[in-house]
């Protein structure tokens, strides 16, 4: 396998043993599938890089620079039928990107709770950065527990999202995902769903999560997976889950065909 390493394809990833954003978690990130080696809303995940770089205070490249340095390393690593691209700066401004093969998979899954609520006014909120030693120890303990993934909730008890996912949910049928203001991702798949999909912004406590009709996760490498349970509270609408899901896979593949 290839990697993109700075400004170059290597064989080996070296980074250095001190001194680099790497060794602190210093750093930004962007992940999102290729359909066939074509990646998907590539312009709006260098934008969101970029924004989270200025913020940041990291030193990037233009958004030309990453868009061959993207191409470059898909040529290099072909995936069929999808790919998982990860573009990742550093605060030191190494650039790493990878292209993988990435496995579909729709089944439905279980969320539990983090035991911790997540602050919605940290300085890094709203932008994906390489800091996830918190969300990573939520997914720890939910997997002991059985769960596949967990809900973060922020000081508020407002639902914000799930550690490697944004959160959709049906209310009287219509779909909604938590604003912004909750300190969740600015999701690209989350955006593409409220701009194109009818899907609203709005406030979800952690104590209405069992009244809600369904539940979904959405992200730009896994589209949406439908949730079938939270904590022992099952939910049963599948099937408008499952017809979003086809709608907006379907829709994608339009636009890749256009």
């Amino acid at each position: 396998m290839k990697i993109w390493l700075n400004d170059s394809l290597v064989d080996q990833l070296v980074l250095p043993a001190t001194g680099s954003g790497w060794l602190m978690g210093d750093g930004i990130f962007e992940s999102l599938r290729t359909y066939d080696s074509i990646p998907f809303a590539l312009d709006l995940h260098i934008q969101r890089l970029l924004r989270s770089a200025e913020v940041m205070k990291i030193k990037a490249p233009s958004a030309e620079s990453l868009e061959r340095a993207v191409y470059s390393i898909i040529g290099a690593n072909k995936c069929s039928p999808f790919g998982r691209l990860r573009i990742t700066l550093l605060s030191d401004s190494q650039l790493v990107i990878t292209h993988i093969p990435f496995e579909e998979d729709k089944k439905f899954i279980a969320l539990g709770r983090h035991d911790f609520s997540i602050s919605s006014r940290l300085a890094i909120s709203g932008l994906k950065t390489t800091s996830y030693a918190e969300n990573s120890l939520a997914l720890r303990n939910a997997h002991e527990r059985g769960f596949a993934d967990v809900l973060l909730v922020n000081e508020r008890k407002e639902v914000m999202e799930s550690a490697l996912a944004n959160l959709i949910w049906l209310e009287g049928g219509q779909w909604w995902t938590p604003s912004l203001e909750s300190g969740c991702l600015p999701g690209v798949t989350r955006a593409l769903l409220v701009e194109n999909f009818g899907v609203k912004e709005g406030t979800l406590l952690e104590n209405d999560l069992p009244n809600v009709s369904a539940l979904a996760i959405t992200s730009s490498v896994r589209e949406i997976v439908g949730v079938e349970r939270y904590e022992s509270n099952f939910y049963s609408n599948f099937q408008q889950v499952k017809d979003l899901q086809d709608s907006f896979s379907a829709w994608i593949f339009g636009k890749l065909a256009t």
